[in-house]
């Protein structure tokens, strides 16, 4: 069985109705994007809370960093660095639309480019109801142990997800296989994500804030029905797919 500890209920780093730092899984890899507006503070602490619930989930990953029209400046971008480089990420390229933040970059070694492409700006200009589960992931292969998968609508995986695999959905995640790694369904914040696997004995189950870990004995669990996790009651629970969501 899956025992659930305390969770913490805040969603993604918001001021005043504003996202202020966004992870999307574009086609380019996981993208972090800052808001250009807001005080670098505020985005700053905005990263550093949104890592440490992540708990380590982008480490060793080539990511792309979004900063729009922001003027960074060069102690805001060390600061920035540090704590990126800090939790382990690798940094693939920037994308900066201010000739000062490009050079700036440039100068500091990392690759700019000066746009995303057309459909990922309007991705992120879009009204949050029109982003969700815009985008499906259809892996016809398992994940191995080391193995991540990032997306910001559903995930299908056509095999097994093995201990030491990671998955983050922004929608639901199903495995047409055993399920051992740690999955994180609707990320950020979505209570209504599903999870579903032919077998399903995670390591670490996650559906929007609600956080699960297995007993014990969770490997020893001889389970040869497919079963659903959803969130119920504040908590999550699993229970014999029945063949509807």
């Amino acid at each position: 069985m899956i025992s659930v500890p305390s969770t913490r209920d805040r969603a993604i780093a918001v001021g005043g109705g504003v996202e202020l730092f966004t992870i999307k899984g574009l086609k380019a890899g996981p993208t972090f994007l800052f808001h250009d507006q807001a005080p670098f503070h505020d985005v700053l602490q905005a990263v550093t809370d949104e890592l440490a619930r992540a708990q380590g989930f982008f480490r060793d990953s080539p990511v792309v960093l979004f900063f729009g029209d922001r003027l960074l400046q060069k102690e805001e971008w060390w600061k920035l660095k540090e704590l990126l480089l800090g939790e382990g990420l690798l940094l693939r390229y920037a994308v900066a639309t201010s000739p000062v933040s490009r050079e700036l970059l440039y100068k500091e070694g990392l690759p700019v480019r000066d746009s995303l492409v057309a459909s990922v700006v309007e991705q992120k200009t879009a009204p949050a109801a029109a982003q969700k589960n815009t985008d499906t992931s259809y892996l016809r292969r398992g994940l191995r142990g080391g193995q991540k998968e990032i997306c910001e609508g559903d995930v299908i995986v056509m095999g097994d997800v093995n201990q030491g695999a990671e998955i983050l959905a922004g929608g639901d995640v199903v495995v047409v296989g055993t399920l051992r790694g740690m999955v994180h369904a609707g990320y950020p914040d979505n209570k209504d994500a599903v999870v579903v696997a032919l077998n399903l004995t995670p390591l670490q189950l996650r559906i929007g804030p609600m956080i699960a870990r297995a007993d014990d004995d969770q490997n020893n669990r001889r389970v040869s029905r497919p079963e659903i996790a959803r969130v119920k009651d504040d908590h999550i629970m699993i229970e014999p797919y029945q063949g509807k969501l």
